[in-house]
C-alpha cells in the first residue's frame, strides 16, 4: 500500500493499528541496523520520521560503539569539527554527508574500521589526500565510513637498498622533501604537493621525471594492504601477485585499503632545468603542431605539458635532468616548429628540490620546507573535469577543430593540459600493458580538461555542456581511453582500463567477493 494510506490505518485508535506502528518502528530500527546508511536514512525518511533523524541517531550510536575501541578519533554529524573534517577535500561540488570520519593512526584502527563497515554493512572509503575529482574521497554518496589516512604519513629511506617506506596517508610535497633530505633523491609523482599519495600512485600517477622513470605505480616494489576481511597482507611481485597487478592502476578503493608502499628510488642529485616558454592566443595551434612533433622523439631526459586556455594561455612548460648549456638542443624539435620568439621565458638551472618547490606554486626564494606544508591553506575548488589519451599527432584540420573548440570555452576558469606520456623511450610506454592495472601504455599524450565555477553556481551548467562539447569534439581523432586519477562519473570504466578490465574483475571476485570496497567507478564483480 502507498505511505499515505499505510498512515491513516495505523492511526486509528485500534490493537491493530497500534501494533502495525509498532511493528514498522521494530522494523525501522532492525532496517537500520541492516542496510548501508544511506539506505537507512531513506528509510527513515519515508515512514515519516523527520529527515531520517532516528535512523541517523541509531547509526551513530552502533557505529560509535563498534569503533570507539579502536581509539582512534572519530567525528560524527552534528560535531563542532564536522564540516571541517568533511570539507578537506578538493572538489567542493557534491561534499557528501559520511556517517562518520575515522581519523587512523594505526593500522589496526583502518582494520577496526573494516571490520564495522563490514558488520554492520556500511560502505567504506579511504581518503589519502582528498583530491579525488568526483568526491570519491567521500565515498561518492552519503552515509559511508570515511577512513581518513593523513596520520600515516611517515616516510623511511634505505641508503643501502635505495628504498622508500612511505605511509598511506602521506602528501607528495612533505614525501619528496623528505626524500631529498635523506639522499637528494626521489619518485616519479605530481608536481601538486598536497595530493595524497594513496590515490595518486593507486591510479597511476604521472609527473615532470616519468618519461625518464615511469609513473609513480612503477615504481612499487611493495604494499600493506588492508582486506575485505581485516586481514593485512602483503602485496609484491612474489606474494599475491593478481593484487600487485591490480593496485598498481586500478587500486584506488577496489580492493582493499593501502596503510604503506615500499618505492624504488631514483637519484635527483645532479643539475637540473625547468624551463617555460610563453606565447599568444593567436599561436595556439602552432604551439601545439610544434608539442607533438617534439615529443614523438623527445629525450627521455625532459618529461612537459602544454597549457591552452580559451582566454588565451598558451605555455611549454617541464623539467629537463640535465643543465640549461645543453637545453635548447634537446628542445629543437619544439624550437623548430614553434612561434620565432615568446611573450616571456624561463629556463632556470637549479637543483631538484627547487623545480619541485616552483613547480608546486611556491617562490623559487621559498624555503624547502614550505613543501611540508605546514599552515598550508589547502586549495578547493567546484569544478568538473575530463580527459583522454592521444595515441598520434592530430592532422592540422584536427588540431584547427579543436582550436576552434577552445575558443568557444569561459574565457575564465578553464583550460587543457596535454601531458607527455609517449615519445620514442618513454619509460612508460615501455611496459606491456597487460602487466599492470594502468593499461595506458601506447599514448603519445593524455589531456586534462579542467572548468570551475567557484562562487558562480549559475554557470555550472554553461561550463559542463562547454567541457563536454570538447570532448566530443577531439573524441573522434584521439583514443576510447581516459586517465583514471581525472575520474570523470560520465566515463565507462572501459575507459579506464580498457583490456584489463576483465582481469581486474576476476582479482575484484577473489578478495571482495562481497564488494566491500565500492564507489560509483569502483572496479566490478561483474
Amino acid at each position: 500500500m502507498e505511505l499515505s494510506e499505510f498512515t491513516r490505518v495505523a492511526d486509528r485508535p485500534t490493537r491493530k493499528g497500534k501494533f502495525l506502528r509498532a511493528l514498522t518502528v521494530v522494523l525501522l530500527l532492525v532496517q537500520c541496523l541492516l542496510l548501508p546508511s544511506a539506505d537507512a536514512v531513506t528509510l527513515g525518511d519515508s515512514l515519516g520520521f523527520p529527515q531520517g533523524r532516528v535512523a541517523r541517531r541509531l547509526l551513530q550510536q552502533t557505529l560509535s560503539q563498534c569503533l570507539s575501541s579502536s581509539g582512534a578519533r572519530l567525528v560524527f554529524p552534528g560535531d563542532s569539527s564536522y564540516a571541517s573534517a568533511r570539507g578537506h577535500v578538493f572538489n567542493h561540488r557534491f561534499l557528501y554527508n559520511p556517517a562518520v570520519f575515522v581519523f587512523a593512526t594505526t593500522t589496526a584502527h583502518v582494520q577496526r574500521a573494516v571490520q564495522c563497515a563490514v558488520q554492520l554493512n556500511v560502505g567504506i572509503a579511504p581518503r589519502s589526500g582528498g583530491h579525488s575529482y568526483e568526491d570519491y574521497s567521500l565515498g561518492g554518496r552519503d552515509g559511508v565510513i570515511v577512513v581518513d589516512l593523513e596520520g600515516l604519513n611517515s616516510v623511511s629511506y634505505d641508503s643501502n637498498t635505495k628504498l622508500a617506506s612511505v605511509g598511506g596517508g602521506t602528501r607528495l610535497g612533505p614525501l619528496k622533501l623528505a626524500l631529498w633530505k635523506a639522499g637528494k633523491v626521489t619518485i616519479p609523482s605530481g608536481t601538486c604537493p598536497s595530493v595524497g599519495v594513496g590515490g595518486h600512485v593507486l591510479g597511476g600517477g604521472w609527473g615532470f621525471v616519468s618519461r625518464k622513470w615511469g609513473l609513480m605505480a612503477d615504481s612499487i616494489v611493495s604494499i600493506e594492504l588492508v582486506t575485505a576481511t581485516a586481514t593485512i597482507v602483503t602485496v609484491s611481485s612474489s606474494q599475491n601477485s593478481d593484487l600487485f597487478f591490480a593496485l598498481r592502476g586500478a587500486g584506488a578503493n577496489s580492493f582493499g585499503i593501502v596503510t604503506k608502499f615500499t618505492f624504488k628510488t631514483y637519484d635527483v642529485s645532479k643539475t637540473v632545468t625547468s624551463f617555460e616558454y610563453h606565447y599568444t592566443k593567436a599561436q595556439q595551434a602552432q604551439t601545439l603542431r610544434a608539442y607533438e612533433r617534439w615529443g614523438a622523439s623527445a629525450s627521455v631526459d625532459v618529461s612537459a605539458s602544454l597549457y591552452h586556455d580559451p582566454s588565451g594561455g598558451n605555455f611549454f612548460w617541464g623539467l629537463y635532468l640535465g643543465s640549461k648549456s645543453n637545453l635548447r638542443t634537446v628542445l629543437k624539435t619544439f624550437f623548430d616548429n614553434a612561434p620565432s620568439t615568446t611573450t616571456s621565458t624561463t629556463e632556470l638551472e637549479t637543483d631538484y628540490i627547487t623545480t619541485v618547490l616552483v613547480n608546486a606554486g611556491f617562490k623559487q626564494t621559498d624555503p624547502i620546507d614550505t613543501l611540508n606544508l605546514q599552515n598550508y591553506n589547502y586549495e578547493s575548488r567546484t569544478f568538473k573535469s575530463k580527459s583522454i589519451f592521444s595515441k598520434a599527432q592530430w592532422s592540422d584540420q584536427n588540431i584547427q577543430a579543436y582550436i576552434d573548440a577552445l575558443g568557444r570555452g569561459p574565457t575564465s576558469n578553464t583550460y587543457m593540459i596535454f601531458d607527455l606520456f609517449g615519445g620514442s623511450g618513454s619509460f612508460i610506454n615501455t611496459i606491456p600493458a597487460a602487466s599492470t592495472g594502468f593499461v595506458h601504455r601506447d599514448s603519445l599524450f593524455s589531456i586534462q580538461m579542467f572548468t570551475y565555477w567557484d562562487g558562480r553556481p549559475q554557470d555550472a551548467t554553461t561550463d559542463i555542456n562547454w567541457i563536454t562539447g570538447i570532448w566530443n569534439t577531439v573524441r573522434p581523432f584521439s583514443s576510447a581511453e581516459a586517465y583514471q586519477n581525472y575520474i570523470d562519473s560520465d566515463m565507462p570504466l572501459s575507459a579506464y582500463y580498457a583490456s584489463n578490465l576483465d582481469s581486474l574483475k576476476t582479482v575484484k571476485r577473489k578478495w571482495d567477493p562481497k564488494n566491500i570496497f565500492n564507489f560509483p567507478k569502483s572496479i566490478p564483480l561483474n
